[in-house]
């Protein structure tokens, strides 16, 4: 059982709270053997005693009485616990998933036709049972140590939640935790096994947390993808702290999500209705939990759909729908297939046909396998007359009727049905759900009312990303109803389910139209020409769209994007979308950018070794040269980025548009676009840039985008569909970036203008929607002064001396200022990297290396990383190049003393430090370090170790000259190694570990306890040794489980314990032995 703040402050809290909801709960240290859980060994995870109790509780044959007999039981078990060799975590996952939700059928008494058998009570959560384990030990294959998750959650016997803790007040914990939850799942890519997959197959999502923050995610999410769970709905944050008697301010994320996920009856819900697979745009398969903004959201809707008066009930209008507005990135689709699921859940609901209208055709596979829980089949209309058939039809089912696309033309034709379809009235039933997929849009509304008149009894949800604008809210409202739930932009950002978006200019005026504006824009980008040149190319573009149409233009504007891009969102690993005047204009800017990326490659080869012998400090450089030294180094990735338009096709198009019209053409860029940037390896591609003019503006789900390049005429909700393109989360990306080259700025106000009220007050829903770059280079000095304060305030001046640098890393010897710096540098890091490689950040630039240098000397010292070194994924790719370079230049890896203090060269770093005090800092910690990377070895060696560091530091207080001295005697005596200083004649590398970790726990009072304790370690430890050495043991939880029982056994019989100290002392015997396997073969 944990001990210390880990134990008290995080998790022993979330037990006694979820004793309160109803778990019983159980502590490692109350188990005096295996089964008290419900087990047979260290291996299994399934509690099956538990399991096999529960299925003959739940399963009731007609008359009421259980029926499943003993056989029938162990068929349902193997069921649960047999997974095919060689299958995947993920497939496993999904195999269990689909078992836990629909049950296994066996054979009914007397030969009757199969009946299924459930594993969970799904009506009835009261039920089930409710465990929570905490420190839930099982054995992994191989030599790898056991693994203790926390607290695993058990309904039934059977593990659907693991939770991670760790201490609070560290910045790291959070990450901490995830990445021990990877390595439990072997999520980590590592080249061999790491953890216990068998204890995911079951599960549904998994928790890190550190009290004061919790964080939900599956056991596939990236660290990245993990969440708080910020509304406990249906309860309140009030009634959360009267449940624990606090204070509603004292209420922290941990407790929010315990009540939110973890409550008996909600975890059930969340397990049969919120969970699902998912496709990536990468082709991998992911599981995903539910937001807490899409369960509230449901929920709220399946209260209206219920307790809502219909229009006969009424009298004037169906009641029992509404608008659910949740804003573009925060999973609004998943919300739509989510509602369904619950919906087939529920007596009254499940016999509603549901209409689901949209344009989103990736919603078919998640709807299609919703609807085969249920045992139902997605039918999709795309024309007016299948859409006549499906909805004239009697009773339930689900029916997609898909709309048109947006068109890059006017006319055309595409599949899905156009908005001027009518119907009449096909079905007077009030059994159905009309849910509208963006119903706000304009183009669309008429074809939403025809297909409302069509079904007029209807309950009718809209669901919307974009904000209603307000002279079009009161219609929206009149055909949906009032909102049933709200998800705002800025909820979002402050949950981290979306990056904010900054917007940059990139032309002089606001906009294209009027002579003197055109003017301008002629100035603007062809100030090389003469005046009579441009004269002669302005005549010829007479036209707002002949000039965005220009080719001249356009290579202008693909030259500067393509530099933008190389210099700001490429290095990071990100990629880009343009947005043109026309499908002609996409073309343009094809050729263009094709020609600007050759002519740059030829340039970066014929200058390469001058560039790369150029200063590193990118102040002492001109414009050009500091884009052209940093893109020197990326040249191989330069020569190979690719650019491609999607457009739409028309009958009447030219031939050379074919080739990027056809449709299986364009999904093959779409789903290259949609993997991570890069060249010669597997997973990657090198497709920087997308070029369209209105197709994938909506509903289109990049993470990788990072940049939006406008060069077109673009307003209101289009607008802010447009930019909702690069709000997606994805690892490293800060934020997203609107780059203006046609001038929206004016459309921008318009557009946020169209959802102002009568009082002229913009919609707080889409404040703040863009923000411009300014903004971020305005925060850069507070948060450089946030940082340098931490240490004035304490009397540290920051500098590059020696002196002051070991007098700021003294300072961050508390944890508590440790974190804090790392929260201040953190953010001042990421607003740096954001405005990177603008000449604004130039004067940050000294400040931002001596930050990160008094960082790395820091880690190094307290050894925060796991090798005490700098850790680059801290940084995104503009940072860490300009901090390795600053590591380079001054040479720091030379002048920080290594890590561990068995290198032979360890003494010989230490000269270097001149300061008595950092030279006792340096030894101290590095001690520390070796004593934990080694304690699993020896526990009692290391522990009284330990213990004398501790009286170094006491006794001599801050003489550091002397505690240097004692210091560097006690690293020369753990050198040499350890010895047999009693005198036991037990060898000290393999028995002494065993003698001494017997020795601590011995209670015996024989005066001849001494001699019989090395007797039985001597004895012990041959038995152990050979038992091991055998071939495949440590691949074998039979053989070890048999091992631990045979050491207990010889520790009992020799008396020199108390019996139930034996069972832990066993486990712990056999873990030793797993430690120093190598010494004992």
């Amino acid at each position: 059982m944990s001990s210390g703040p880990e134990w008290e402050r995080v998790e022993k809290p979330l037990l006694e709270h979820l004793s309160l909801l109803g778990w019983e709960t159980l502590v490692w240290r109350e188990q005096q053997e295996v089964d008290a859980v419900g087990r047979d060994s260290e291996r299994d995870v399934l509690l099956e005693q538990r399991l096999g109790s529960a299925l003959r509780r739940i399963n009731l044959g007609p008359s009421g009485e259980p029926w499943l007999d003993g056989d029938r039981i162990k068929s349902a078990i193997a069921e649960l616990r047999t997974v095919p060799g060689g299958t995947a975590l993920l497939e496993a996952n999904q195999r269990s998933t689909e078992l836990l939700l629909g049950g296994f059928a066996v054979p009914g008494l007397d030969g009757g036709r199969e009946q299924v058998v459930n594993y969970i009570c799904w009506d009835d959560w009261s039920a089930n049972d409710f465990l929570a384990v905490s420190q839930f030990r099982l054995a992994t294959p191989g030599s790898r140590p056991n693994i203790r998750p926390d607290v695993t959650l058990f309904v039934n016997g059977i593990p659907l939640v693991v939770i991670e803790a760790k201490p609070p007040g560290t910045e790291s914990g959070i990450t901490d935790a995830i990445d021990q939850l990877r390595r439990y799942a072997n999520q980590r890519g590592s080249e061999s096994d790491e953890g216990a997959e068998q204890l995911f197959w079951t599960n549904q999502f998994t928790v890190a947390t550190t009290g004061e923050r919790a964080e939900a995610g599956t056991f596939s999410a990236l660290p990245e993808h993990y969440l708080a769970w910020k509304d406990p709905y249906p309860n309140s944050r009030e009634e959360v702290a009267a449940s624990l008697g606090m204070l509603v301010e004292a209420v922290t994320q941990q407790e929010i999500l315990t009540a939110g996920m973890l409550a008996p009856e909600r975890l059930l819900d969340i397990v049969r209705h919120f969970t699902l697979f998912k496709a990536t745009g990468s082709g991998r398969t992911i599981k995903l939990v539910c937001r807490y903004q899409q369960y509230r959201g449901v929920q709220k809707a399946l209260h209206r759909l219920l307790a809502g008066a219909t229009r006969a009930e009424d009298g004037h209008v169906d009641r029992r729908g509404g608008i659910i507005w949740h804003t573009q990135g925060s999973g609004k689709s998943l919300t739509m297939v989510f509602l369904i699921r619950a919906m087939r859940s529920d007596p009254e609901l499940r016999k509603f046909k549901i209409v689901l209208v949209t344009d989103r055709t990736d919603l078919e596979i998640q709807l299609r396998d919703t609807a085969s829980l249920a045992g139902e089949t997605v039918k999709v209309a795309k024309s007016a007359a299948e859409v006549r058939e499906l909805l004239s039809q009697p009773g339930p089912g689900v029916v997609m009727a898909m709309i048109q696309k947006y068109r890059d033309t006017n006319g055309g034709s595409g599949d899905g049905l156009g908005a001027e379809e009518t119907f009449g009235v096909l079905n007077n039933s009030e059994s159905i759900l009309v849910m509208v997929d963006e119903a706000h849009r304009s183009q669309a509304s008429t074809l939403h009312a025809n297909l409302m008149a069509a079904v007029p009894n209807a309950a009718r949800i809209g669901f919307t990303g974009t904000p209603i604008i307000m002279g079009k809210r009161k219609k929206t409202l009149e055909i949906f109803g009032d909102y049933i739930d709200r998800y705002t932009l800025a909820q979002s950002e402050a949950d981290e389910s979306t990056v904010p978006i900054f917007y940059e200019g990139r032309t002089t005026d606001a906009a294209v139209s009027g002579a003197s504006k055109m003017d301008e824009v002629f100035f603007r980008w062809f100030r090389d020409l003469t005046e009579h040149q441009r004269e002669i190319l302005q005549k010829k573009y007479a036209t707002t769209a002949q000039v965005l149409e220009a080719p001249e233009l356009i290579a202008a504007k693909a030259k500067d994007i393509l530099r933008h891009y190389i210099s700001t969102v490429m290095p990071d690993g990100f990629k880009g979308m343009i947005v043109a005047t026309s499908r002609e204009a996409c073309l343009r800017y094809y050729d263009a950018l094709n020609t600007a990326r050759d002519e740059l490659v030829v340039e970066l080869d014929q200058r390469g070794n001058e560039l790369n012998g150029q200063s590193n400090d990118s102040r002492l450089l001109d414009l050009e040269e500091s884009f052209l030294r940093p893109a020197a180094e990326q040249v191989v990735l330069i020569r190979a980025l690719e650019f491609a338009p999607v457009i739409s096709g028309d009958h009447n198009d030219p031939p050379h548009y074919a080739e990027w019209t056809d449709k299986q053409h364009q999904q093959a860029r779409i789903n290259s676009f949609k993997l991570p940037l890069g060249v010669g390896a597997d997973g990657r591609s090198p497709l920087g840039l997308l070029i369209v003019k209105s197709m994938l503006l909506t509903g289109f789900d990049a993470p990788w985008a990072q940049a939006l390049y406008l060069d077109r005429m673009i307003q209101e909700a289009e607008l802010l569909q447009a930019v909702a393109r690069v709000n997606r989360t994805a690892p490293k990306k800060s934020h997203g970036l609107v780059v203006d080259y046609f001038g929206v700025s004016s459309q921008l106000t318009k557009a946020l203008a169209a959802y102002a009220g009568d009082d002229g007050e913009i919609d707080p829903d889409v404040e703040g929607a863009l923000r411009p770059l300014t903004a971020e280079i305005e925060k850069l000095e507070p948060q450089r002064q946030r940082v340098r304060q931490l240490f004035v305030q304490r009397g540290v001046e920051p500098a590059s001396t020696e002196d002051s640098l070991e007098a700021c890393v003294w300072l961050l010897r508390d944890e508590r200022l440790r974190a804090e710096f790392d929260v201040a540098l953190r953010m001042l890091l990421s607003t740096f990297d954001t405005v990177l490689p603008r000449p604004e950040a130039l004067p940050f630039v000294e400040d931002v290396n001596l930050f990160s240098e008094i960082q790395i000397r820091t880690r190094r010292r307290y050894r925060d990383t796991p090798d005490g070194d700098f850790d680059p994924l801290k940084y995104k790719e503009k940072v860490r190049r300009l901090i390795d370079e600053h590591i380079t230049v001054l040479d720091l890896t030379q002048k920080i003393p290594p890590a561990r203090i068995t290198d032979p060269d360890f003494r010989i770093r230490l000269k270097g430090i001149n300061a008595d005090r950092a030279k006792a800092s340096e030894m101290e910690h590095a001690v520390r370090h070796h004593i934990r990377e080694h304690l699993d070895e020896d526990p009692a060696y290391y522990g009284k170790l330990s213990k004398r560091v501790d009286e170094i530091l006491e006794r001599l207080e801050d003489r550091w000259e002397q505690i240097a001295i004692e210091f560097e005697e006690l690293i020369a005596e753990i050198n040499a190694g350890r010895t047999d200083e009693d005198n036991t004649g037990l060898d000290p590398s393999t028995e002494l570990p065993f003698h001494g970790l017997m020795a601590d726990v011995m209670a015996s009072s024989n005066p001849d306890a001494a001699d019989l304790l090395i007797e039985l370690t001597h004895n012990l430890v041959s038995d152990v040794s050979e038992t091991i050495g055998t071939v495949g043991f440590w691949d074998n939880p039979t053989k070890q489980d048999e091992l631990r029982k045979s050491v207990k056994r010889r520790l009992d019989r020799s008396k020199l314990f108390d019996f139930p100290d034996l069972d832990e002392l066993a486990v712990e015997l056999v873990d030793l032995a797993r430690a120093n396997q190598q010494r004992l073969a």
